[in-house]
């Protein structure tokens, strides 16, 4: 017979909840972020209902970062580790919605009323600047009887994919945002986020030649490359245009709270984000 006390050891264990709630007490305390924790949407691959940890926003004027944040507490035993290399010339952007009220013209489009289009920042003005550590691939460390060993693990991939597909259920939201905010236009930025438990990210260096350029690191946050890309406004086909989903981000729990901090205090991190100059990308 299964026990309180065997059903607190083996909770403790995992405490996949108790992260839960750790995370949502950061969003709590920071100022200006409102957020939703847990609810469902509609898959748009499977059309099945999904689940989400957290769905958060930060708004100032009319700029809003949304966040699609998913949790699992990871134990320092067997920790996150990020391979990656230096990130290239074509993988430094990031890509915006813009939601706008009006009387537009692109090259030989005209838009009329409710519309939106993507802008998208490149190279040094992006969020994710060149020839920065980027990770490309992902293992956890397991237990062996002589050292530990690195092997591939499902429910992370389930995790930052579950963050992922929470945020593309996002950008459709974002392309409305004029109407719902009474503006001739808003700028959103949609951020795939998995937090993990403090000193469980780790991150290990490569060069072009596949050879280990440092001692693997111990970091509060890095980024994966996915360019997960995606059309919006299908019909009419002359609205359509793309968004790209070029990083998930990683964070341990105080990393994550230092972004939130750097979000809502640091205006020359918001302005990189929010390059409302940037070209549009059709």
């Amino acid at each position: 017979m299964v026990e309180a006390k065997d059903i607190k050891a083996a909770i403790s264990d995992a405490d996949d909840f108790g992260h839960e709630m750790r995370v949502r007490n950061l969003l709590a305390v920071t100022p200006a972020i409102n957020f939703e924790h847990g609810g469902t949407y509609k898959d748009e691959v499977t059309g099945k209902p999904r689940q989400f940890d957290f769905r958060c926003w930060l708004r100032k004027e009319n700029a809003l970062l949304s966040l699609a944040v998913e949790c699992k507490n990871l134990s320092v035993e067997a920790p996150l580790v990020m391979s990656g290399t230096w990130r290239r010339k074509e993988e430094a952007f990031h890509d915006l919605i813009e939601s706008r009220t009006g009387h537009f013209r692109t090259e030989s489009l005209v838009f009329d009323g409710l519309t939106s289009t993507t802008r998208r920042s490149q190279g040094e003005e992006s969020f994710y600047a060149p020839k920065k550590f980027v990770g490309k691939s992902l293992l956890r460390l397991k237990k062996s009887k002589t050292v530990p060993i690195a092997v591939a693990d499902a429910d992370i991939y389930d995790r930052w994919s579950q963050a992922l597909a929470s945020a593309i259920d996002l950008t459709r939201k974002a392309c409305d945002l004029s109407k719902e905010f009474q503006s001739p236009h808003v700028f959103c930025a949609i951020l795939p986020v998995v937090v993990v438990a403090n000193d469980a990210l780790w991150a290990v260096i490569y060069d072009d030649n596949g050879d280990m350029l440092d001692q693997p690191k111990c970091l509060k946050s890095c980024e994966l490359y996915v360019g997960r890309a995606m059309r919006l406004n299908e019909e009419p086909k002359a609205f359509s245009h793309q968004f790209t989903f070029s990083h998930v981000h990683f964070f341990t729990l105080s990393g994550f709270d230092s972004f939130l901090d750097r979000m809502v205090t640091n205006d020359k991190a918001w302005a990189i984000l929010f390059n409302t100059d940037a070209a549009e990308h059709r």
